[in-house]
């Protein structure tokens, strides 16, 4: 009994203080009886003794200790614990929310708490908590992907039990909420105060007007980007991402049968060649896959071509590039917007005889140029074209909570 009166006056009046990770130097009863020895006066008067039977609630370096010196207030955590860990190393550019807590245990709840985070960067000396929406995977990222970071400790959450997680071990908060304890038997999901969707920005304010803000993207790990609004004044607004940059497209209004000379377009061709540029692109939020047939922000000289597709009349290809080549031409370009062009996207040809003489690819996918066409021909991206992060979306990593 005595035993047991002591524990509890202990949770009720011992200030959760912590060990510093550089006193993590010793784990027995003698080094920690020392300690206590020394603070016990001055900390809590009223608690005389701790018995034998109270002294696993002080074991060192591996949760937290109710212990105080005064130099930091950083968890120790003995690694040699977690062997699934990675050591000096790091996930780069994967990152959703970096905050500091006071060890890797508090880190890696943090985590549990979030469905999307799949992996955690946490920093030994400084507590700094990076939370992935990524982690190491069979045919994906391997250790390869991992820098070298001194300090830095990688681990793949699914490696963590779900007992650190506390009340919210194994927990049922939707993707775009987080996981917050009430006691440590239950737990409430709480939204991000950052919308998802323009629907969910009109719903926080239906005032709100057609524009510019900061959305989150839950299939992306809650990636922070900017995405215009269109239609808020309706029950069904729509998601655009605005193009800074040029995206552009030519039909020649020349044809080159049989490379045998130009002339004026001919026989169906006739009146179909011209320029396009598009200033926004619809994206349907819930996976960033662009819309490719919505032309409403997108200007026309004469002929209408859907996003992302390059065409002309220019001459007949016989499954290898005729001499003269080809003269459609569009580039995409997602400069400055946070968004690189899927590496998987792939082009094909369509129309009569049609070739795709180029695909390049530059700025690490954030621009496309494609020059392909026939008689009448075109290229265009074989299902679809979806967009991916390109991590200029991550320079504020701040969240705001409800």
């Amino acid at each position: 009994m005595a035993d047991l009166a002591a524990q509890a006056a202990l949770n009720k009046s011992v200030t959760p203080l912590l060990i510093p990770y550089s006193d993590c130097k010793a784990t027995s009863r003698s080094y920690i009886r020392d300690v206590m020895q020394k603070k016990w006066d001055t900390q809590r008067k009223n608690i005389a003794l701790i018995s034998e039977a109270a002294m696993p609630l002080f074991v060192a370096c591996v949760v937290s200790l109710t212990l105080h010196l005064a130099s930091s207030s950083k968890t120790c955590t003995d690694l040699k614990n977690y062997h699934f860990v990675e050591r000096n190393v790091r996930l780069p550019n994967s990152h959703v929310i970096s905050l500091s807590t006071q060890g890797q245990i508090l880190c890696a709840r943090t985590c549990l708490a979030r469905r999307w985070c799949k992996s955690i960067n946490f920093h030994i000396n400084s507590g700094k908590c990076e939370l992935n929406y990524l982690t190491l995977s069979s045919g994906g990222l391997n250790t390869t992907h991992l820098v070298p970071a001194a300090g830095f400790v990688f681990s793949d959450i699914k490696h963590w039990s779900q007992e650190v997680a506390g009340a919210c071990a194994n927990h049922n908060c939707t993707v775009n909420t987080f996981c917050d304890p009430v006691d440590t038997h239950k737990y409430v999901c709480r939204r991000y105060a950052n919308p998802t969707s323009c629907a969910e920005v009109k719903e926080c304010d239906p005032l709100s007007s057609d524009g510019e803000y900061w959305l989150r993207i839950p299939h992306f790990g809650l990636y922070r980007t900017r995405i215009y609004c269109h239609r808020m004044n309706t029950s069904n607004p729509m998601e655009y991402m605005t193009l800074p940059s040029p995206n552009y497209g030519v039909y020649p209004p020349v044809s080159n049968q049989g490379c045998a000379g130009e002339t004026p377009l001919r026989y169906t061709c006739v009146g179909s060649g011209g320029e396009w540029w598009y200033m926004k692109i619809r994206v349907a939020i819930e996976d960033m896959a662009v819309v490719r047939t919505d032309k409403t922000f997108a200007v026309f000289t004469n002929h209408e071509v859907y996003y992302a597709q390059a065409e002309d009349c220019y001459t007949t290809h016989n499954g290898v590039l005729s001499s003269c080549g080809t003269k459609g031409e569009f580039t995409v370009n997602l400069t400055s917007t946070g968004w690189l062009v899927d590496p998987d996207v792939e082009w094909i040809a369509g129309g009569w005889r049609a070739i795709i003489e180029s695909v390049i690819r530059e700025e690490g996918g954030s621009v496309i140029h494609l020059k392909c066409g026939g008689f009448n021909g075109y290229c265009y991206p074989k299902t679809g074209i979806s967009v991916v992060p390109s991590f200029e979306g991550m320079k504020d990593n701040n969240f705001c909570y409800v």
